[in-house]
């Protein structure tokens, strides 16, 4: 029997790549694992399903809601999780992943002309954690990642010989890719922009060519804004170039607790150990999530060694500028926002898959295909494994959201959670579409059917205002609390009640408010007493508050 020729091998690691991820999320019945964005997502794609021609453009993610609009239309049409649009995102995303990993079977064949060592790249690749993860979640970031690393494979293979029309391709499909999601574009672009400067050109083609490149990117989003002028919520050029998603609120800016979290996104984006939520529980679980790294550190220090003799190969040069150019530009941006965020890792880390692939094609000639096989997938079996932890939640979610509301009536309950609880966002989507109070909200006497969900986020004023002090924070808070009992309103806390001084700094260290710790909880537990009034075996206790 014959070998597939080259499309129908790239076809077969589509079709195994698809089955082995959607495979993954009918196993899980879970596509809210590590974050609950993807279901508020899904409420911002409904009108994209609805009525498209109505539907609002957003700056940060401007392709992105027209394309799975568009695409969720199809899924309904095939009749698939018909009208369940935060499972059809995951759907879509198992898609666009199998696309990725197509690109890296593409990529690594022809870098090293050999079909195996690409075979295993991709099957490392399609374990890596958190590609496996948001490859089987609704997270938002897939398909923006997958145009972006196209593009830089692209950059990869063709920068050694740079042309204009090949730097003009890369531009146009890298900027796709960031009009998905926006912050694409700053971990990949000085990449892009090394690879030009090191090419083997004039000192003046090579700048010429980074005008080419910038130009394309500039032209390629001033078309998409042409294309969509007149829609309701269209940006002008500047404004979907620099949309400033996430500056200047609790997620921005650098401190020592982001060390923590950065071992925690690097780490897991190899190996899924669950550690990542905040810099606390990852300092706490430092020697687990060293292991993974030290595995990454070992993997680029042997490629870099065997390959440091072709060091002046301009392919080789092009392709380290790329893939470990990201690296470096991504993790200083990481650094900056949120590095244990799945979504901020996974476009900075596919030089490890890269540098994989690689040394699988030089260990292949030594006779150790066998031992290759096995570790290429290990990732994933360990990951599934990560990941079954998980399973069933989604439906657990949903009768738990019904069981809450048999017991705490929404009508005249408030709710105080600490803001990021899963079950925060599954009453958002089922009860209704209203934000946090934080100070802002007009409150009607109890008991008021509309909004039916009423709820304070001990958060909110670390994100939306990081310049406040830990005594306002304290008490905005409490002027929430104290309105909603004025209007006759029973308080019921989350399970974040229990949480001590030192818990509640190590949970506020991932938004850069850890210092506010104190404060909050000396005016939560010295101005209100709770007593238990419901146990869930999903969310945990909740508790009524009273005043003291």
């Amino acid at each position: 029997m014959t070998a597939p020729n080259f499309r129908g091998q790239i076809t077969l690691v589509f079709v195994l790549s698809l089955a082995v991820f959607q495979g993954t999320i009918l196993w899980l019945d879970n596509v809210h694992i590590a974050t609950a964005n993807g279901l508020y997502k899904s409420l911002q794609a409904a009108p994209w399903i609805a009525n498209p021609s109505t539907a609002r453009l957003d700056a940060s993610n401007y392709l992105y809601f027209p394309l799975y609009g568009l695409s969720c239309r199809l899924l309904d049409g095939l009749g698939i999780w018909r009208g369940v649009a935060w499972k059809q995102l995951a759907v879509l995303n198992a898609f666009w992943a199998s696309v990725c990993v197509s690109f890296v079977y593409v990529f690594i064949h022809r870098v090293t002309g050999n079909a195996r060592a690409a075979a295993l790249a991709a099957c490392f690749h399609v374990g890596s954690g958190f590609v496996l993860l948001l490859a089987v979640i609704n997270e938002d970031i897939m398909p923006g990642y997958t145009l972006v690393f196209g593009a830089m494979a692209l950059a990869a293979l063709w920068f050694d010989r740079p042309t204009a029309r090949r730097v003009i391709a890369v531009g146009a499909l890298f900027t796709l890719g960031w009009l998905i999601e926006w912050r694409l574009m700053f971990p990949a672009l000085p990449a892009l922009i090394l690879a030009l400067l090191m090419a083997p050109q004039s000192p003046r083609r090579r700048l010429a060519l980074i005008g080419v490149l910038l130009v394309s990117v500039v032209s390629t989003a001033g078309l998409v804004c042409l294309f969509w002028e007149g829609h309701n919520g269209a940006m002008g050029l500047h404004d979907i170039l620099w949309t400033g998603k996430g500056v200047a609120t609790g997620w921005a800016g650098f401190s020592t607790d982001k060390l923590w979290a950065l071992l925690s996104g690097l780490s897991n984006y190899f190996l899924l150990t669950w550690v990542n939520t905040n810099p606390g529980t990852a300092r706490d679980a430092a020697l687990a999530l060293s292991i993974p790294l030290i595995l990454e550190i070992a993997i680029l220090a042997v490629a870099t060694a065997a390959l440091w003799p072709r060091r002046h190969d301009p392919r080789l040069r092009a392709i380290a500028a790329v893939f470990m150019g990201t690296a470096g530009a991504g993790t200083i941006f990481n650094f900056y926002s949120q590095p244990q965020d799945p979504q901020m890792q996974i476009n900075v880390m596919p030089w490890l898959t890269v540098a994989w692939g690689l040394l699988a094609a030089m260990a292949m000639g030594r006779g150790r295909v066998a031992l290759l096989v096995v570790l290429s997938v290990a990732p994933l079996a360990w990951n599934l494994a990560s990941l079954g932890k998980s399973r069933g939640k989604d439906s657990t979610s949903v009768a738990a959201v019904a069981a809450i509301e048999r017991q705490l009536p929404p009508a005249s309950t408030v709710f105080l959670y600490w803001g990021f609880e899963s079950i925060v966002a599954w009453q958002y989507a089922l009860w209704s579409h209203t934000w946090d109070w934080d100070g802002s909200a007009t409150v009607t006497p109890a008991p008021s059917a509309a909004p039916k969900f009423k709820w304070i986020a001990v958060t909110a004023d670390a994100i939306r205002r990081p310049q406040s002090t830990a005594d306002e924070h304290a008490a905005r808070i409490k002027r929430d609390i104290d309105l909603a009992l004025e209007r006759g309103y029973r308080v019921v806390a989350g399970a974040f009640w229990e949480w001590n001084v030192a818990k509640l700094s190590d949970q506020l260290g991932a938004i850069s408010a850890s210092g506010r710790a104190a404060a909050i909880h000396a005016m939560l537990h010295d101005s209100f007493e709770a007593r238990p009034v419901f146990m869930n075996d999903m969310t945990g206790p909740y508790y009524e508050l009273k005043r003291r």
